[in-house]
């Protein structure tokens, strides 16, 4: 199953879109859309105007978010320890998003912890 990823500007790497992209999904960057460095709340509209899922590195404030307004495409998150030895690779992240696809999880409206899904 391929997903329409918009990946904010904390979760952004070169990696994580080559990646993402030989996965087969489509991958839309800060850069392209116009974002970069924007406000949280920039990005959120951005991915739910144009339907996309959102990735992010930045849990809590993409929480707070989704709180106020679960009409979306889906959300993403990934939680850092600021520990290379724990912190999910791209390789982890594109094993997560496979994981999800193959339980059937529902992306739309919801949140999900990428974590949980690396194995």
């Amino acid at each position: 199953m391929s997903q329409k990823i918009y990946i904010d500007d904390c979760a952004y790497n070169k990696l994580l879109v080559t990646r993402l992209e030989a996965a087969g999904h489509q991958v839309t960057i800060p850069v392209q859309a116009g974002t970069r460095q924007a406000a949280d709340s920039v990005h959120f509209q951005y991915a739910q105007t144009n339907g996309l899922v959102l990735l992010t590195k930045n849990p809590k404030d993409f929480l707070a978010l989704h709180a106020m307004d679960q009409k979306h495409s889906g959300m993403l998150l990934v939680y850092q320890d600021n520990d290379p030895a724990r912190d999910m690779t791209s390789a982890d992240i594109v094993r997560a998003i496979k994981n999800l696809e193959d339980a059937g999880i529902v992306f739309q409206g919801n949140c999900h912890s990428l974590n949980a899904w690396r194995y």
